[in-house]
């Protein structure tokens, strides 16, 4: 069972550190306009480390992740101590950031982006496990249903020997779920809610993802088309973990203003 975390609601959460301050000219002269990216993945990525750094809690609130501390210091401050052997956290994701987001054109970025993530997610950096995971998901996109509920099917996985890799992903979720990241529980709720013999269990963490999402204003406009499918699944077999009809009728009318607003209608 997932046990309450410390990026839950806003409202709850205690004050964290504030960023460096920075100017919009010398944040642009490093990446341009490419922070204000339309890839749901990458959006993500950075609000989890937003939420991340404003977390005391955190066992790497000390670090000095996000763009404010790129722009702070330099790029080449970042990769000079990366060069020099510091695979600390905040060098390991500043500088996939910069590969990711940096308006220099840089030759197979995307890649050297996921290993430098990958290797802060085996360092317990959990905005790192959900950006490992659904580049995961975005790499192998025939093995999913839906680009919101976007599970693997399991016996598509089976037969093409990528079982290893569904575990690693769904491990890595599971990771970033336990905190608390609505994201996470959303597709561990879809994974488990495919299979009959974990459908209470998928169906009671797309109760929480949505709690989540609803009481945490950081979250508002970013996750519209995940919860309306979350409401959808709820809605249609809600049965199965005793919903009555009072609170199918909640979901469904979740269903009717997250679409209205969204115009994406989940079928």
């Amino acid at each position: 069972m997932m046990t309450a975390a410390p990026v839950w609601a806003s409202a709850e959460a205690p004050y964290g550190k504030p960023f460096p301050e920075v100017t919009f000219d010398r944040v642009s002269e490093i990446f341009g306009h490419n922070l204000d990216t339309s890839e749901e993945r990458l959006q993500t990525l950075l609000l989890a480390i937003g939420m991340d750094h404003t977390t005391p809690t955190s066992p790497h609130f000390q670090e000095e992740v996000g763009i404010p501390f790129i722009v702070h210091y330099g790029p080449n401050h970042w990769v000079n101590r990366l060069t020099s052997g510091d695979m600390s956290v905040d060098v390991l994701v500043n500088n996939a950031l910069l590969l990711l987001f940096a308006e220099a054109d840089i030759p197979n970025r995307e890649q050297a982006a996921f290993d430098l993530m990958k290797l802060a997610s085996d360092k317990g950096y959990w905005p790192a496990d959900y950006f490992v995971a659904e580049t995961n998901l975005l790499n192998h996109l025939h093995l999913v249903r839906g680009p919101e509920v976007a599970i693997p099917m399991a016996p598509t996985i089976e037969a093409s020997g990528l079982k290893q890799l569904a575990q690693d992903t769904m491990d890595a979720f599971s990771r970033c779920a336990e905190i608390g990241f609505a994201p996470c529980r959303y597709r561990i709720g879809f994974w488990l809610s495919n299979s009959q013999q974990t459908l209470q269990d998928g169906l009671k963490v797309l109760q929480a993802a949505i709690d989540v999402n609803l009481k945490d204003t950081r979250y508002e406009d970013k996750l519209d088309g995940a919860l309306v499918a979350a409401a959808q699944e709820l809605a249609e077999r809600g049965g199965a973990i005793g919903l009555n009809s009072d609170t199918v009728d909640q979901y469904r009318k979740l269903i009717d203003q997250y679409s209205r607003s969204t115009s994406r209608l989940v079928n």
